[in-house]
């Protein structure tokens, strides 16, 4: 088809319909500046005349024509046409002029670097570069170093010169006025990334693209009569420029509705600027980013002159956050201010309601629908500690997405943008910031600092806030002041109101993630936090630019232990138990926030009060202040305030042995608590030989390591009817929890879309298992087996904290599982570590009753506690239980997948990576990659569901037959590109100690209290294992394959720095 003369009443409402129609966005404009030949496209300013100067769209048509003429032969061999230069007019002119070429349009920002300049031409293929004056050097630098390529300046007098050439009578034989459906996807323009966290990448457009780019406001604004509309007399100023997909969508909008756009001279201009060119052109709608409205609010304030700003229709911003209380000012002195939200690749996307009396102004829900009427965009949570954190991500078929731009197995795209749902106002979304700002923690937690910051940052004191903890203990916050929001205040009120900020930031956030007021940094008045143009933090630049400040913030809170005063000592001893008391309540209630009446319980561990390790450093700290030696493990081996007292009134610590004994004796005796109470809970099993053809399991742990490879086993085998999963967490984010661990562990997620797999809520220390009666019974009519594999993986805690979150919970499930005739066959994930000093060799049955064969760690006496249990339930009751211990879990053999917070890894990287130096180790590696751990357990799951523990084997070890010395490690560990010293144990220890930033530092109790007792891993027989599981005897080598492997993903998730 022709270049079209006539002028259809196709609307872009109907995007689709244009598409087809037109075929080229060229062709739609074209046919629009006709249509409007006569009336004012352009307002420019004119510094000759120091006056806004106008252009009609016939002046623009006529341009457009003529330069797209004389540059025709130049560009006649050439695909693709890069352009750089400054945001005017004549940008506007040169656009459309290579768009009547039929070239490939290159949009290229001239903040870029000559390096980038020239990575770009390469990458495009560009033979084409036409530059601005300004920007001569660059360009002819960048194109030769890319080679081959024309450079065509424009210079500032060729506006004048266009203004006045006539009309080019032999354009149509010149210019390709011919249109095809092949036009429809061909790549029309090119935009590239910010380069802000890498090398700027060419995004293509295609023309489908920019017709659904421009129907925005037709879908938002021409499709709601009741909205104020846009058309021929509107007047739009962008303060954003036109090589930005939002200059660029704003300015070719205003063609298409017969409106006209202002120019600025530059960009960004100042607010008596943008006032002047409000006024004098008679604006309508202003678009822009939100700092420029930050900035606008103290303007208004000072002139007090609205009438420009009220006379808009629509203030549009986007980019990036803008504060609530100022968008609720604009809002409140009658200016529209409204949020919109896109990118280059997917579109713009999501709008707030434009209605000007909504008070929806700020947060956004989608507007782009399929014929069908669901959405192209679909939120996900991405962590399941912060369920209400949701990712953006675009469905493959959605008409807006750029070309080639699927970042997603299923063609969809990962918009790697976080938003959270308004709770004033369901169905819209809150945008906080990028993905990829999440912290790794030093113990492999993740924190996403960019909710935090959006609360503190609402709090009218501060200006800006960057949240910090890469590679860190705990997370910091540099704040910045706004020093027009405090002239009037005390400093303690300032400080008093960062403080509440603070704390309404950790409301919301997992406890790992929570900023301790020590940690808070209120940087002087004239510091500055360093931000892009839109506004957002560039985090790296802070780091760097506050670096001493940073390290000082983290050195004096890790170090607060060893900074007690000097006559400590004198006044150890002269406490009164009262006084004692006294202090622990104070400081436990500081650290958690909590009034000190919550504390009278001294025998309750401070842990169920919601301690962590980073709570724990803080109270030792406070701790230290008046008493010397308080070892790093004090809290977890006293988590009472009795113990605590008795511990720090004691003149005399304990002797480790002295310790240990005490633990081993209350270990015995819990074993021996449960094992009487099962004597009166249960009778006897009298059995009989049925056996359910299909099982139907019942699986904890199902999101942890182990749970989620062995759910993924279950779900591929055909004996399996159903697996009801237990999972901790809300009941509405159990199954995205589900899902989110079988994404993050890259296993088959399509297996959990399946009426297979059920979610339940993991609440076992409640009656009926927190399930209610009525499906409690149901389930126990249905389930054939379980499978506990959910523990708490701590090597912290006391035995006394694992009986009330891991054992008596399980105990629970037991009575869940006890029929007196064919009770459901219960599966539990052993240690290895509760057993590990019963001898050389570890036979495949029950250990003695004896709790000294056991390592002294809650964790390990836990298990044995459990392993006691059940094996009198197994020999006394005839119970179908089965046991299998668990060795040393490393990484899957497929992707390397190693959890980053176990000790291993901790070690790996602590002391290979960071200290380059690893602990000398006499001690036999039987590890067992996780996806093999995981077939061997189901396998034996399935295997025994008809045998009998009275008569047969019921103990199993999940290790590798295949055993290595610690020497095999290292050497793989070299192998694969890690270079380090082998040091004695006491040096690696000592050495760690004084590294607090070190990712291993955390383990240092574990550390001190195992490395230190050489002795010798036993060999844990698997004859027996490997007669239920053909799996095990298949378990490859722990060899620098793997840990190849290991490092990659190490590598990728920013757990490992190679470069160190």
């Amino acid at each position: 088809m022709t270049l079209h003369q006539d002028y259809p009443s196709i609307s872009l409402s109907d995007t689709q319909a244009c598409v087809l129609y037109y075929k080229a966005l060229i062709n739609y404009v074209d046919s629009h500046l006709k249509l409007h030949a006569e009336r004012i496209l352009a307002r420019y300013y004119s510094s000759q005349s120091d006056s806004f100067q106008t252009l009609t769209f016939a002046d623009i048509d006529r341009m457009s024509i003529n330069l797209a003429c004389q540059w025709s032969d130049l560009a006649k061999e050439v695909h693709t046409i890069s352009y750089i230069d400054d945001h005017s007019v004549a940008y506007l002119v040169v656009i459309l002029a290579a768009m009547r070429l039929r070239k490939t349009f290159f949009l290229i920002s001239p903040r870029n670097s000559q390096l980038h300049v020239t990575e770009l031409l390469r990458k495009t293929g560009s033979k084409m570069l036409v530059t601005g004056k300004k920007y001569e050097a660059i360009s002819q630098h960048s194109a030769a170093q890319a080679g081959e390529v024309h450079v065509l300046t424009i210079t500032e007098t060729d506006l004048d010169k266009w203004i006045h050439q006539p009309l080019e009578l032999n354009f149509e034989d010149i210019l390709n006025l011919e249109f095809s459906d092949n036009d429809i996807e061909r790549s029309a323009l090119i935009v590239h990334s910010s380069g802000s966290s890498s090398s700027p990448k060419p995004i293509y457009l295609s023309n489908r693209y920019l017709f659904y780019h421009l129907s925005q406001f037709y879908i938002l604004i021409k499709n709601r009569p009741h909205l104020p509309q846009i058309g021929l007399e509107d007047v739009m100023l962008p303060i954003v420029p036109l090589f930005h997909c939002f200059g660029f969508f704003v300015a070719f909008t205003m063609i298409s509705v017969g409106g006209s756009v202002v120019f600025m001279e530059k960009l960004p201009p100042s607010q008596n600027e943008i006032n002047s060119a409000l006024q004098i052109n008679k604006v309508t709608m202003l678009c822009c980013p939100p700092i420029i409205l930050e900035e606008m609010i103290p303007y208004l304030k000072q002139t007090n002159n609205f009438d420009a700003v009220q006379r808009l229709k629509y203030v549009i911003f986007g980019g990036a956050p803008f504060k609530m209380e100022s968008g609720d000012w604009l809002r409140s002195h009658k200016i529209n201010v409204r949020n919109m939200y896109g990118s280059t690749e997917m579109n713009g996307f999501l709008s707030s309601n434009l209605d000007p009396n909504s008070k929806t102004w700020n947060s956004l829900a989608p507007f782009r629908f399929d014929p069908q009427g669901e959405s192209y965009g679909i939120f996900e949570t991405v962590d399941e500690s912060q369920p209400n954190i949701k990712h953006l991500y675009v469905r493959a078929d959605c008409p807006t997405l750029a070309t080639n731009i699927s970042n997603r197995p299923d063609g969809g795209y990962d918009t790697d943008d976080l938003f959270r749902e308004d709770p004033e106002s369901p169905g819209y979304y809150i945008y906080l910031g990028r993905r990829n700002e999440t912290l790794i923690m030093e113990n492999g937690e993740k924190t996403n600092p960019l909710p935090m910051e959006a609360t503190i940052r609402e709090i009218t004191v501060v200006k800006q806030v960057v949240v910090l903890g890469h590679e860190r203990k705990c997370t910091s916050a540099l704040i910045e002041l706004d020093a027009t929001k405090i002239e009037n205040l005390q400093e303690e009120e300032v400080i008093e109101s960062v403080h509440e900020a603070i704390e309404l930031a950790n409301r919301d956030c997992p406890s790992h993630s929570r900023i301790l007021l020590e940690m808070v940094k209120v940087l002087p008045l004239g510091q500055t936090i360093p931000t892009t143009d839109k506004g957002n933090i560039k985090r790296k630049n802070a780091e760097q630019m506050y670096q001493h400040v940073i390290d000082e913030l983290y050195d004096n809170f890790l170090n607060g232990s060893n900074k007690a005063s000097c006559d400590a000592q004198s006044e150890e001893y002269k406490w009164t138990t009262e006084e004692m008391n006294d202090f622990l309540e104070t400081n436990i209630a500081q650290v958690l926030r909590i009034s000190k009446s919550l504390l009278k319980n001294h025998s309750q561990s401070i842990f169920d009060l919601g301690f962590n390790s980073l709570y724990a450093i803080q109270l030792r700290n406070y701790i230290s202040k008046r008493f010397s030696k308080v070892s790093h493990n004090f809290l977890f081996e006293n988590p009472t305030i009795d113990s605590m007292r008795n511990g720090l009134l004691q003149k005399e610590q304990p002797m480790i042995y002295t310790k240990q004994e005490k633990g081993y004796k209350n270990t015995q005796k819990l074993a021996t608590c449960y094992i009487k109470q099962a004597r009166v809970d249960f009778d006897p099993i009298v059995r009989t030989n049925y056996v359910a053809k299909e099982q139907v399991v019942l699986l904890t742990g199902a999101t942890g390591s182990l749970g989620s490879f062995i759910l993924e086993c279950l779900l591929k085998d055909s004996r399996v009817k159903k697996v009801y999963c237990c999972v901790r967490g809300k009941q509405e984010d159990l199954k995205e929890r589900l899902a989110n661990s079988f994404k993050n562990r890259l296993l088959d997620i399509t297996l959990l879309n399946s009426e297979r797999v059920k979610v339940l809520p993991m609440k076992f220390s409640e009656q009926y298992l927190g399930l209610g009666e009525t499906r409690y019974h149901a389930l126990r009519k249905e389930v054939t087996l379980i499978q506990h594999c959910g523990w708490l993986l701590n090597f912290n805690m006391s035995l006394e904290h694992f009986d009330k979150e891991c054992i008596s919970p399980f105990y629970n499930l037991l009575k869940f599982a006890y029929h007196q005739q064919n009770p459901i066959h219960v599966h539990f994930v052993s240690s290895v570590s509760a057993g590990v000093l019963l001898g050389d060799t570890i036979e495949e049955e029950p250990y003695p009753f004896d709790a000294r064969i056991a390592m002294p760690l809650g964790y390990a006496q836990s298990k044995f506690v459990v392993e006691s249990l059940l094996n009198f339930m197994a020999k006394e009751l005839n119970f179908p239980c089965f046991i299998e211990r668990l060795g040393q879990v490393c990484g899957d053999t497929k992707n390397g997948i190693w959890n980053t917070s176990e000790q291993y890894p901790l070690m790996f990287i602590g002391g290979g990576s960071w200290m380059h130096k690893m602990p000398k180790l006499e001690t036999g590696i039987d590890w067992i990659p996780v996806d093999f751990a995981a077939a061997s357990i189901v396998d034996i799951m399935l295997n025994t569901r008809s045998s009998s523990t009275k008569v047969a084997q019921y103990v199993y070890h999940i290790v590798s037959p295949q055993s290595l010395k610690w020497c095999d490690i290292l050497q793989s560990l070299t192998l694969a590109g890690m270079s380090f010293e082998v040091v004695d144990v006491e040096d690696w220890i000592k050495e760690l100690i004084q590294n607090e930033e070190n990712p291993a530092y955390r383990l240092i109790p574990f550390f001190e209290g195992n490395l230190r007792q050489t002795f010798k891993m036993p060999k844990w027989k698997t004859d027996k294992t490997m007669q239920a599981t053909a799996v095990l005897s298949h378990v490859p080598a722990l060899d620098v394959e793997l840990f190849t492997k290991f490092l990659a993903n190490w590598e990728s998730t920013g757990f490992y720095n190679p470069s160190l």
